[in-house]
């Protein structure tokens, strides 16, 4: 059975589609759940969360790499609040959180927490800074960690926050800081691939700053057992398991120490 065949004959998509419709409010929901990224896209029915088939098709293989069982989750750039709201529903999560520096994707997501009264769930409005300088503000630091597809605006920011690290191992310090067990990564890590607006920073930067796969693989090696998971969509996927030794944990702790607490400028 291919994917496609496999997504049409699950049993919750069948009875969404044939003799569950959305009612009012959520037929008012699912007009903000559409649009881009459509990987993203969801509905509503009858208080269930129905993945579209692209976003099916990442769940599925995000989803084999969370911890068993899953006690608590974060996802980093948590778009329109998917993966929140379906780890959130699962048996032993007993907190998942999602921030986005889109304040639309957050109060979607709030909305539709609200609606199916999710309440292990919440969605910030907040930074990575802001996160791993106080993780228990946020009810972390969490067993899982999911980041896929915002790792290069944390790196270059983006239209939307101009904040920027230029430097892996500080984004992976601080992604170590709210980590207790896992990161789920998938990123654009060849300059070659970034958004146009992107690759004209990164060409007028030039040497500054070691951007490729490479670099990336060296600095997460400090924190994380890296162990290659597959492709998402174009770019790989990573199952990133933290370090927990003392030594880890003590050059951390001076690593952190000579970081600025706000995101570096070149």
């Amino acid at each position: 059975m291919n994917l496609f065949s496999e997504y049409k004959k699950m049993d919750y998509i069948s009875h969404f589609l044939a003799f569950a419709p959305p009612n009012e409010l959520e037929r008012g929901l699912n007009r903000l759940l559409t649009g881009y990224p459509s990987n993203h896209n969801y509905k509503i029915s009858q208080k269930k969360l129905f993945p579209s088939f692209q976003l099916y098709k990442r769940l599925r293989l995000i989803t084999a790499l969370y911890s068993e069982p899953l006690e608590s989750f974060m996802d980093v750039g948590c778009c329109r609040g998917f993966f929140v709201l379906e780890a959130a529903k699962r048996p032993n999560c007993q907190v998942s959180v999602g921030i986005d520096v889109h304040e639309p994707f957050v109060s979607i997501s709030n909305r539709v927490r609200e609606y199916l009264d999710i309440r292990n769930s919440a969605f910030h409005l907040a930074t990575l800074d802001m996160i791993s300088n106080k993780p228990e503000a946020y009810g972390g630091p969490f067993q899982t960690i999911l980041l896929i597809g915002t790792y290069h605006y944390l790196f270059w920011g983006s239209h939307l926050c101009s904040d920027a690290y230029y430097s892996h191992q500080e984004i992976l310090y601080r992604l170590s800081r709210i980590c207790t067990n896992r990161l789920i990564f998938s990123a654009r890590l060849e300059a070659d691939r970034l958004p146009n607006y992107l690759k004209e920073k990164a060409k007028a930067i030039g040497n500054k700053v070691n951007y490729n796969s490479t670099s990336f693989l060296k600095e997460a090696g400090e924190f994380f057992e890296v162990h290659e998971a597959g492709f998402l969509g174009k770019y790989p996927l990573f199952l990133m398991i933290k370090k927990n030794t003392w030594c880890d944990i003590e050059r951390s702790v001076l690593s952190y120490k000579n970081f600025s607490k706000k995101p570096r400028s070149l």
